[in-house]
């Protein structure tokens, strides 16, 4: 029956003519308020400065409305009497002891306002810790309720976000303003519940993609790459590098979608490869027979050198070996004809002519070998500036060196993708547009749930895997009711 409280329970159903009764006086109240406002501003003479403000005290009246009944279902969850709560309760395999007294949480911050919470309280012993086991089954963690974890999550994780203006949107949003600590104290807690779930997220994220392009009959394409960005430290402001890492789905050479990975700077980049090659193999287990090829798309740095070499190249999956082309980010390999171009003793209008001609012949059949006589001939014929001489032949070693990952004519014609700009744009998505804006500095503690949460946000998983957080969350278990 509504209301009643079986002996020992933490929480009791809300009686329904209650509830009803609640929400006529409040509705009644609000009624004669509005229809006072409208009154008073919707008549002859008005213009927008009136219509703002009517607008403006409508959605302060409303979200009151929202609050005060938020504050009142929360506190009605609990018996009224402590003594008809348990005696003792278990969370995360420690009991607790019940106090005698209910106490207050005053600004637990919800999506329209602060509000109250009166509520038992349980110690660790005769000394230990208190912990309130209606907050835990609401899932209010570090003063606030999920709808408003939610709603701080996706602003701190959002581009251009500052910890001031985080904290001007909140308060534009829900009417309360909440500090620097808070902030950071819930942004660092909703990373530590939301990573573990961030993987299986992201696998059914993509394997979405590649169910949605086989339907199609779509030739699919798996692309990894990753990179490195740098990022300000405090307190000395030194840069060290974070790292960023992608994996999109292409379906015949158009891009359906790309989850995304980031950590803070680390050496060798440990953490990210352990992250991408658990969620590279969780993929192809799940639908490694749907996809055409993978491919690892990426610029010829010493650390994507070493994860090809280490991990990539030889990647088997539950005993299988899983081939892998590949490919040096295009861009990169133009750098060093640019380079060539530079030292060759060429006019302007030469050096651009030539250069726009073995561009695009590297992109032809047989490009590299057809591009390499033609840097010979022009070497031969027009010579180099010798202050130039150890930038060229760097140029060529590095175009003889990764020969092999330059076939582009043979990658675009099984619609790969020959170029990292999809990384390219996520170490700015993820780091520039978020970490580094003016004056920014950062611990990595600090810059390391920002990272986590936006990596989230632009996957297209944050509700999912928010809803696994939640879920996951560890319950409090009634031990005696004496």
């Amino acid at each position: 029956m509504d209301g009643q409280v079986t002996a020992g329970t933490l929480v009791r159903a809300i009686p329904k003519v209650d509830v009803a009764c609640w929400l006529m006086t409040r509705l009644a109240e609000l009624c004669r308020i509005l229809s006072e406002v409208a009154a008073e501003v919707l008549k002859s003479g008005m213009g927008p400065a009136d219509v703002h403000r009517f607008e403006c005290r409508i959605e302060e009246l409303v979200r009151e409305l929202a609050r005060s009944f938020l504050e009142w279902c929360f506190n009605s969850l609990e018996p009224s009497e402590v003594d008809a709560m348990p005696q003792q309760i278990g969370y995360l395999g420690q009991w607790y002891r019940r106090l005698r007294k209910k106490t207050p949480h005053a600004n637990v911050l919800t999506r329209f306002g602060n509000i109250t919470l009166t509520r038992a309280t349980y110690r660790q012993g005769s000394r230990g810790p208190t912990i309130a086991p209606l907050e835990k089954v609401l899932g209010i963690e570090c003063g606030a309720t999920p709808g408003a974890q939610d709603l701080v999550g996706r602003q701190v994780a959002t581009a251009g976000s500052s910890q001031g203006r985080c904290i001007e949107v909140i308060a534009e949003r829900t009417g309360a303003k909440i500090g620097p600590e808070k902030l950071r104290h819930l942004s660092s807690h909703l990373a530590d519940v939301m990573e573990p779930q961030r993987e299986a997220c992201q696998v059914q994220q993509l394997e979405q993609w590649i169910e949605a392009a086989g339907k199609h009959g779509k030739n699919v394409t798996l692309a990894v790459s990753r990179d490195g960005v740098s990022l300000g430290i405090a307190p000395f402001g030194n840069f060290e590098m974070a790292s960023v890492a992608t994996i999109s789905v292409y379906a015949d050479g158009q891009r359906m979608g790309t989850v995304y990975l980031a950590c803070v700077p680390e050496e060798n980049q440990e953490t990210l490869s352990r992250n991408l090659t658990s969620l590279l193999k969780a993929v192809i287990r799940r639908r490694g027979s749907q996809l055409g090829r993978i491919v690892y798309v990426s610029d010829a740095g010493k650390i994507e050198t070493a994860y090809w070499k280490n991990v990539l190249r030889h990647l088997h999956v539950d005993g299988q070996r899983i081939r892998i082309k590949r490919i040096v980010d295009y861009y990169h390999a133009s750098l060093r004809l640019t380079t060539v171009a530079d030292a060759l003793l060429l006019t302007s209008s030469q050096r651009t002519e030539w250069l726009k001609r073995v561009r695009k012949l590297l992109l032809e059949p047989g490009g590299w070998g057809r591009v390499m006589r033609s840097i010979a001939g022009m070497i031969q014929e027009h010579g180099i500036n010798p202050a130039n001489t150890e930038e060229v032949e760097a140029a060529k070693r590095y175009l003889h060196r990764y020969q092999r990952f330059m076939n582009y004519f043979e990658y675009r014609s099984h619609g790969s993708p020959i170029g990292s700009g999809i990384v390219e744009s996520a170490c700015k998505q993820i780091v520039t547009e978020r970490l580094k804006l003016s004056g920014m500095r950062w611990s990595h503690a600090g810059a390391r749930p920002i990272m986590t949460l936006r990596s989230i946000l632009l996957s297209q998983t944050w509700g999912a895997t928010f809803r696994k957080a939640l879920i996951a969350l560890p319950a409090v278990n009634v031990l005696s009711s004496q």
